[in-house]
């Protein structure tokens, strides 16, 4: 089982890694492809639409050809808009490589997600559900720390070829995955996952969950550099102390299959806003701040193990419609998040935005306290 682990955190991790690397290397591009930053950054949008409809779009496929197939489709795919990223003249050139990135990973993800839940043994779904979604951890340190040392020392092309490479060494070692997930023979949508139930409390958790993360994340960086008056390098410090408190949450991960989907949501959700309120409080303090977003993405990434694993329980034979709806919600969410935000950082700096996350995700709380009432077995699926 350890292969197939291995196979689907590496697939997040490239994925999560081409998704943070415009940001750090933006102005290498730029200067390169003769663009101004807000040109290039255009590329980054064009990757979350591409998110975003496949995942609505293509994600269902997995339902009728089996999300084993799929999933290796979409790293052939990934792997042609790196090398085509990479090989960018001009940033239309770039933007319709990162738009291809968007298409396979909208349609990658829900099938990493439903694999993930395939080959867990019975009981043991939270974690390994938890050791998969560390690929985000592998992502963060990839595309916010390494990429901008690799872009100095070999610069932004390389590391995009690079990226390119690993997804067709994982393509091929996809090949142990590809009967994994077998189709269901069902035809499915977005509307027919729409009418499973329990589907909309599932999506409703999700986007408190994203929605709440986007709002304060995206604004960390501007308060650490303009409010406290410290470099970028050490604004980047605080997503790495993030992923490696995500990452360490793995070690924890085992507790949820022990105390089951519905004991364990409510505290996990009381835990994240208990991180958005510390650093509410401590938002002035650089090193105490670095300390909480430890402790963010340890309760994160619990939450959003439970979440994954409500809504791809709901109904089998349609997980590849279900989680295409999850990542659309998802990205909705990264889409609307700056809007959200910025109302609140306008007025009250990063205290304000942290405050509407905790709001949030104290919300998602109180909402998963039915899930008691609605007796949930500890893999997430109606008893």
């Amino acid at each position: 089982m350890r292969t197939p682990i291995l196979i689907l955190m590496s697939a997040i991790g490239v994925i999560g890694a081409n998704s943070l690397l415009l940001s750090p290397v933006v102005t290498a591009v730029s200067e390169t492809l003769e663009a101004s930053t807000t040109e290039v950054m255009r590329a980054a949008s064009a990757y979350g639409l591409g998110v975003a409809a496949a995942a609505l779009l293509l994600a269902p496929m997995a339902d009728r050809i089996g999300a084993g197939r799929l999933l290796r489709a979409a790293l052939m795919l990934l792997a042609a808009g790196l090398a085509a990223s990479a090989a960018a003249a001009d940033v239309w050139w770039l933007m319709a490589a990162q738009a291809v990135c968007g298409l396979a990973a909208g349609a990658a993800l829900p099938s990493i997600y439903t694999l993930a839940m395939v080959i867990a043994p019975k009981g043991r779904e939270a974690q390994v559900l938890g050791y998969v979604l560390a690929g985000w951890t592998v992502s963060m340190v990839l595309g916010v720390s390494v990429s901008a040392w690799a872009t100095d020392l070999a610069g932004w092309r390389a590391v995009y070829g690079a990226l390119s490479g690993v997804a067709l060494v994982l393509w091929g070692a996809a090949r142990a995955l590809r009967g994994a997930g077998s189709p269901s023979g069902q035809a499915t949508s977005p509307l027919t996952a729409l009418r499973v139930p329990g589907i909309t409390g599932g999506l409703l958790a999700t986007a408190l969950l994203m929605l709440g993360f986007y709002s304060s994340y995206f604004f960390t960086g501007a308060h650490i550099a303009q409010a406290l008056g410290h470099s970028t390098t050490q604004a980047g410090l605080l997503p790495l102390f993030y992923g490696i408190g995500f990452g360490l949450a793995v070690l924890l991960d085992p507790l949820l299959d022990r105390l089951g989907l519905a004991r364990a949501t409510p505290p996990v959700f009381l835990g994240v806003t208990a991180s958005y309120l510390l650093m509410m409080v401590w938002a002035d303090q650089y090193m105490l701040l670095l300390g909480l977003a430890v402790l963010w993405g340890i309760c994160q990434h619990l939450a959003l193990n439970l979440v994954v694993a409500r809504v791809t329980q709901l109904d089998p034979q349609q997980r590849g419609a279900i989680m295409g709806l999850f990542s659309t919600v998802t990205y909705l969410c990264v889409f609307a998040a700056p809007f959200c935000g910025a109302a609140a950082y306008a007025g009250w700096g990063l205290a304000g935005c942290l405050a509407v996350s905790a709001l949030l995700s104290a919300c998602a709380a109180l909402e998963s306290l039915g899930l008691r009432r609605k007796r949930v077995s500890p893999d997430g699926a109606p008893a």
